[in-house]
């Protein structure tokens, strides 16, 4: 490597500053994120910047020689890496559903019982919880089951959504 060459590496992350927009390639898919060559400077998207909605694997969102567009995050001059979001650039369907829905009769499948209520999943991947007090304690749904409820309150910075029953908000399975 001659001196340009090594100066030129070293100055890569200088380059970058937060916030800004890039277009790089995915160079590899692992467990934990997303590594996209920038021009020479490896961006990495940890699994959480990836996208809105929960998934599995990064695998399920992006492959190997496809294009992306990125958000920087941070730089990392030591480790001369750029932190990067995918997720950055796109809509939060939170607030789409928080925009939309309060008030408004929803269904959709129980994901999880707890002794303090019941997880539903949602329109747009929007987990709402159903407070154990709105349940008939004779007849507690499963997972799986189907409820038809109405978001009371829906908070954004806790990114919380409450339901209570809707006047049919039967299990139904």
């Amino acid at each position: 490597m001659n001196d340009s060459e090594d100066s030129s590496r070293h100055s890569l992350p200088a380059k970058f500053q937060p916030g800004q927009v890039c277009r790089g390639t995915v160079t590899s898919v692992t467990d934990f994120g997303i590594f996209v060559d920038l021009n020479g400077a490896t961006g990495i998207v940890t699994v959480p910047n990836i996208c809105w909605a929960r998934i599995e694997h990064p695998s399920q969102v992006a492959t190997v020689g496809q294009e992306v567009v990125i958000a920087v995050l941070s730089i990392d001059l030591e480790r001369q890496q750029v932190s990067a979001s995918l997720k950055e650039l796109q809509q939060d369907p939170f607030l789409d559903f928080a925009r939309h829905r309060l008030g408004v009769t929803l269904s959709g499948p129980v994901t999880k019982v707890a002794p303090v209520g019941v997880f539903i999943q949602l329109e747009g991947g929007t987990l709402g919880f159903l407070p154990a007090s709105e349940l008939d304690t004779e007849d507690i749904p499963e997972v799986g089951d189907a409820l038809t409820v109405k978001p009371t309150h829906i908070n954004i910075v806790k990114r919380q959504v409450i339901l209570s029953l809707s006047s049919d908000g039967r299990p139904s399975g």
